[in-house]
C-alpha cells in the first residue's frame, strides 16, 4: 500500500474549533494547489448554490466553515488516492460505498452529540482495511466479493472476516487498525478502522454507533460492496435509530438514495482538464500574505513577518535613491 498523503493526516488533526483552526486549515490547503482548486470547485457546485461565485479559499472558508472544508478536503484526497490504487473496475464500488457512509455518518452525527466532520471522516475511512486487502490482492479480493455475493444470493450464511483470515492471514479489521496507525490517523479513527462494527469500551462508542448505523443504511440503500437480500431494510434501520434521528430521514429510502447519488456525483466529479488553467494558478498566487500558523517569536505570523520585511526593504531602497539624488544635485549644482 502506498502511503496516504501526509496532508490528510495533518488535516484530520486540525482543531475543530472554528476560530482557532482557520489559519492552520488554510495554510495546509494552500500547500497543495490541486487540493485548493478542488475545494473551490466543490464550493461552486450545486451542493451549496451560493449567490456569487467562490474564487478564493479566503471566500470559501468563512462561507462553508472549518468542519465542512475539512470534510471536503478529506473526500478529495481520498478520491484521488483510491482511484490511483484501485486498478480493477470490480473494486471501484468501494469508493461510492465509502462516500455514502461518510455522508450518512455526517447526517446522523447531528443527533448523537458527535462532531459532524469527525463522523464524516470516520465514515469515509472506516473500511481502509478492506482497501488494503483489495490493493494487496486485487484479483483475489475481487473473487472474494464474487463468492460472497453468490453465497448470499443463494441464501447461505457467509462469514466474511473468517473467509478473509483463511485467505490472507488477517481480516479487514486487523488490516484497518494496522494501516490507520501506520498512516498516523487520529486514535478515534484507528479504533473505528480496527474495531468496527463492534462498539467497545475503547474509543468513542457514540462515534462507533454512528458509523455502524450509517453503514447499515448505506447497505440497505444499495451502496454496499456486498449485496445481501436478507439484510435489514431501510425502514427497519430507521426504526432502530433514536427518535429524533429517525424522524429527520425521508420515509422513502429511494428519496434518500437519490439525494446521496447527487452529492456523490458532485464529490466524485473531476475538475475540468488534467492541468489547472492559468486563471486558477493566478487565483492561488493572490493574497500571498495570508496569515500562517507559525509566529516569528514577536507575535507576528510568518506571512506578516515576511510582508513587513519586504516593506522595510522598499523603504530603505527609496531612502538610498533620495539620498543619492540629493548628493548628485549638490555636486552638480
Amino acid at each position: 500500500m502506498p502511503a496516504f498523503p501526509p496532508v490528510a493526516a495533518r488535516l484530520l488533526r486540525v482543531a475543530s474549533d472554528e476560530n482557532a483552526a482557520v489559519a492552520d486549515l488554510v495554510y495546509l490547503l494552500r500547500s497543495d494547489l490541486a487540493l485548493s482548486a478542488e475545494i473551490i470547485r466543490y464550493a461552486n457546485s450545486p451542493l451549496f448554490s451560493f449567490a456569487a461565485d467562490i474564487r478564493t479559499l479566503d471566500q470559501a472558508v468563512p462561507l462553508l466553515g472549518v468542519r465542512k472544508i475539512r470534510s471536503l478536503a478529506i473526500a478529495s484526497i481520498g478520491r484521488t488516492y483510491i482511484r490511483a490504487v484501485l486498478v480493477m473496475d470490480e473494486l471501484r464500488p468501494y469508493w461510492r460505498y465509502s462516500l455514502a457512509c461518510a455522508l450518512l455518518s455526517e447526517m446522523l452525527a447531528r443527533f448523537c452529540a458527535v462532531a459532524e466532520d469527525i463522523a464524516y471522516s470516520a465514515g469515509l475511512l472506516h473500511d481502509v482495511g478492506r482497501l488494503a486487502l483489495m490493493v494487496t490482492w486485487p484479483a483475489e479480493y475481487a473473487g472474494v466479493i464474487q463468492t460472497a455475493n453468490s453465497r448470499l444470493a443463494a441464501g447461505e450464511e457467509f462469514d466474511l472476516p473468517e473467509y478473509e483470515r483463511t485467505l490472507f492471514g488477517l481480516d479487514r479489521f486487523a488490516a484497518g487498525e494496522w494501516l490507520a496507525r501506520r498512516w498516523n490517523l487520529p486514535d478515534e479513527l484507528c479504533v473505528i478502522a480496527g474495531r468496527f462494527p463492534q462498539a467497545e469500551d475503547k474509543g468513542d462508542v457514540r462515534l462507533t454507533s454512528v458509523v455502524s448505523s450509517a453503514c447499515r443504511l448505506a447497505n440497505s440503500l444499495g451502496f454496499g460492496i456486498l449485496q445481501n437480500p436478507r439484510g435489514p431494510s431501510y425502514r427497519d434501520i430507521l426504526d432502530e435509530l433514536p427518535l429524533s434521528a429517525g424522524a429527520a430521514f425521508p420515509t422513502d429510502g429511494e428519496d434518500l438514495r437519490l439525494r446521496l447519488d447527487e452529492e456523490i456525483a458532485a464529490l466524485d466529479g473531476d475538475p475540468a482538464g488534467s492541468e489547472l488553467s492559468p486563471e486558477v494558478h493566478t487565483l492561488f498566487q493572490m493574497d500571498t500574505a495570508l496569515a500562517e500558523p507559525r509566529s516569528d517569536g514577536g507575535g507576528l505570523t510568518a506571512g506578516a513577518a515576511r510582508s513587513r520585511a519586504g516593506l522595510w526593504q522598499v523603504a530603505l531602497t527609496a531612502i538610498f535613491v533620495i539620498v543619492a539624488v540629493l548628493v548628485w544635485i549638490h555636486l552638480t549644482g
